[in-house]
């Protein structure tokens, strides 16, 4: 009995961290997609120079990932993460200088940052190796 007590003990080791990784990354897809919604809506907001819509898109979308980051951060690459929050920056100054070639620009690169986040810390054969 006691040689089985120590394989159930490896076993549910490995139930705990696969059932970990699989709700972690359920999160991130999920908090990805909600990001990247509305992250959309913002620069749909500047492409149509609609600064007072752009504006107020990106409070909503700044409010939301505040509170995503802190996350995120238990989770990911840091440098990802500060990439990403450089991005953002600018394209929070863009906004506020009506400078909608920058502003696109920067809410792409931001856009395709909060795609490719979730994606690289998927586990898959190609990240482990």
């Amino acid at each position: 009995m006691h040689k089985w007590s120590g394989w159930l003990l490896v076993l549910a080791i490995v139930v705990i961290i696969t059932t970990g990784g699989i709700l972690t990354q359920r999160y991130l897809d999920r908090s990805s997609e909600e990001l990247a919604a509305q992250l959309q809506q913002v620069r749909q907001a500047v492409e149509q120079r609609d600064w007072q819509r752009s504006e107020s898109n990106y409070n909503d979308f700044e409010k939301r990932w505040n509170r995503v980051s802190d996350n995120w951060a238990l989770f990911t690459d840091h440098l990802e993460l500060d990439n990403l929050e450089m991005r953002l920056i600018r394209l929070q100054e863009f906004i506020e200088a009506r400078d909608g070639v920058n502003a696109r620009a920067e809410a792409g690169e931001a856009l395709n940052l909060i795609r490719h986040i979730p994606e690289r810390e998927r586990l898959t054969w190609r990240n482990l190796f």
